[in-house]
């Protein structure tokens, strides 16, 4: 074990790992969970769950229920922590509850892609503050013995050479222990914001002006106070007095020309000499002749006059008359001259 958890009377303990078949693993891992149990007495509690079943969903662990969490302390240390697994502990923990976990990391990363090791230090603390953890500590990390590498490369990795891999990977693989925390609140916790009043000094010295009703005011008869500059003192007697006429004349001599308007009719538009006494008003243009209606040859612009009255618009000029083919001159013969009424 390479980081032992010393838990306190009282506390409620979950223990996490991965059981395998080795006998001297469990024995290993068993030894921690009675040392466990004798710290924290009859009063406290000490419960097992395997990390697969966790990773998985199919269990689900009592929110803010455990003072602390020991995750994969002994051998073989294969473990690797996924980020869902870590968001189900970091729930099951109390606020400012203890993590304690070990895991098998590289020592630097891109030492080898065929190491079955992914992961550095570094990813590992990452991944604890992207999980919620808090104060994420590394409290020890070693190189994994040659011994325990062996083992790890016939039994949980099936290498088929496991001493050419021992020997690949001697002093690039260690095992790491950190320490993590949770907030000191709960995931969805919601706390009140005061809005009130904010208390009012007492010292007369630090807040002269406590009872004025005005966010700010300056003391005008206090001695640290520049003089006001007078407005009028600015301002000259020539400042005062009104321009005449004959300061007005333009230097050339010449008079000042207006702007011709919009239709100008007296030429000023042209840039000829134009009195300035002509009024100039805008032009009228010619009105144009409207053409007469021939409601015989006229031509229909929708395209239904000659289907009757029942397809004409309002201001169609062949209201009343029959219908005809397009393009046929309209005429009345027949009975369709005379009055219906006969006296």
């Amino acid at each position: 074990m390479l980081l032992t958890h010393i838990a306190e009377a009282g506390q409620t303990i979950l223990l996490v790992a991965r059981v395998g078949a080795d006998a001297e693993w469990l024995a290993s891992l068993q030894k921690v969970r009675d040392t466990l149990i004798k710290q924290v007495g009859v009063e406290g509690r000490v419960d097992f769950e395997q990390i697969d079943r966790i990773e998985k969903s199919e269990v689900t662990l009592p929110s803010a229920h455990y003072d602390s969490v020991v995750a994969n302390p002994t051998e073989p240390w294969i473990v690797e922590h996924s980020s869902s697994a870590l968001a189900s502990i970091l729930l099951a923990l109390k606020p400012s509850g203890s993590l304690v976990l070990n895991e098998l990391v590289l020592c630097k990363s891109g030492s080898s892609s065929l190491l079955p090791v992914t992961r550095t230090l570094d990813d590992l603390k990452q991944l604890l503050k992207f999980a919620g953890f808090v104060d994420v500590q590394p409290e020890a990390h070693q190189p994994v013995p040659e011994h325990t590498l062996l083992a790890l490369a016939k039994s949980c990795w099936k290498k088929p050479d496991a001493e050419e891999f021992v020997a690949q990977a001697r002093g690039t693989i260690l095992v790491a222990a950190v320490m993590a925390k949770k907030p000191s609140y709960n995931v969805g916790a919601a706390a009140a914001l005061s809005f009130g009043r904010r208390t009012v000094s007492q010292d007369a010295n630090t807040l002269p002006n406590r009872g004025a009703s005005k966010a700010w005011m300056i003391d005008v008869e206090s001695d640290n106070e520049a003089e006001i500059e007078d407005q009028d003192g600015l301002l000259a007697a020539e400042d005062l007095a009104r321009p005449d006429a004959a300061s007005l004349v333009r230097p050339d001599g010449t008079k000042p020309r207006r702007k011709p308007c919009k239709n100008c009719t007296c030429g000023l538009a042209d840039g000829g000499e134009v009195n300035e006494d002509t009024v100039c008003g805008p032009a009228d243009k010619p009105k144009k002749p409207r053409k007469p209606i021939d409601v015989v040859n006229v031509k229909s612009s929708c395209g239904s006059c000659s289907l009757g009255d029942a397809f004409r618009c309002t201001s169609c000029p062949y209201l009343g008359m029959p219908a005809f083919k397009p393009g046929e001159k309209v005429a009345l013969g027949g009975s369709m001259l005379h009055d219906d009424f006969m006296p």
